[in-house]
């Protein structure tokens, strides 16, 4: 079969750079990078206690970086990190560049009216706080060290996850990837999954914040998202509303 070609990222969105998931370039996944991850440097430390002074739901932990992602072939090449290294930046620049999956919740109603669940963030979050995005979404926490790759399946596993504790839902076994999506300013890789979750009256009432990471849910109609396409929803969601072309692209 002759590959597809090689699709240039969509940039229309300032800050964000985009790709459109094409299946026939192969299954969607995650090569493990074995590097040992760099060591907190002293200017890391103290700007992490800085952030942690100013907001108390900061913790350390593992995380996935990128280092590369190969659209040609739908492969992310990623090593382990720190939440840490993640979170100092850009005022220590560490090159950690979070890899994250972020659902795309869909249902339908009794008139086939077509809806997508959006989130409100907590304004207590690492970044974007206080703003819009489809969600829930999350970083891909680092396999046991023997794992040399993730699949599509693990990747939507990690996302149901995400999706139970923010919001208190259970997914179906597996997704749709869609795009692939960088932000620059929140330095973060967000693999884009698409759920269909079948009649809005089943699910509505189900999607809550369950936890401190949302402070709202709202279904909102797929024809009317373009109310959600200004600076009150991050810029990750409003690429993928036009990677997704519920928005005109330009």
């Amino acid at each position: 079969m002759t590959p597809p070609p090689f699709q240039p990222p969509y940039s229309g969105t300032p800050g964000i750079l985009a790709w459109a998931i094409d299946p026939r370039a192969g299954d969607l996944h995650v090569r493990m990078s074995h590097e040992p991850p760099e060591p907190a440097s002293d200017a890391v430390e103290q700007e992490w206690r800085t952030r942690c002074e100013a907001n108390p739901r900061l913790y350390e932990g593992a995380v996935l970086s990128v280092q590369s992602f190969h659209a040609e072939t739908n492969e992310i090449v990623a090593v382990r990190d720190s939440f840490k290294r993640l979170t100092v930046q850009p005022r220590v620049h560490t090159g950690v560049q979070l890899l994250a999956v972020t659902a795309v919740l869909e249902a339908a109603d009794a008139m086939g009216r077509r809806f997508v669940l959006m989130g409100q963030r907590s304004r207590q979050t690492r970044i974007y706080g206080g703003q819009w995005e489809v969600g829930p979404s999350g970083g891909v926490l680092p396999p046991a060290p023997e794992v040399q790759s993730l699949s599509l399946d693990d990747l939507c596993r990690s996302l149901a996850d995400e999706v139970s504790e923010e919001i208190g839902m259970q997914l179906p076994s597996k997704g749709e990837p869609l795009a692939y999506i960088r932000d620059l300013e929140a330095f973060s890789d967000d693999i884009i999954i698409r759920f269909q979750l079948g009649a809005l009256e089943d699910v509505a009432s189900a999607a809550r914040p369950a936890n401190w990471e949302y402070e709202a849910t709202v279904w909102m109609p797929i024809d009317s998202v373009s109310q959600f396409d200004g600076p009150e929803t991050i810029a990750a969601t409003r690429a993928a509303f036009r990677m997704l072309g519920l928005i005109d692209m330009f």
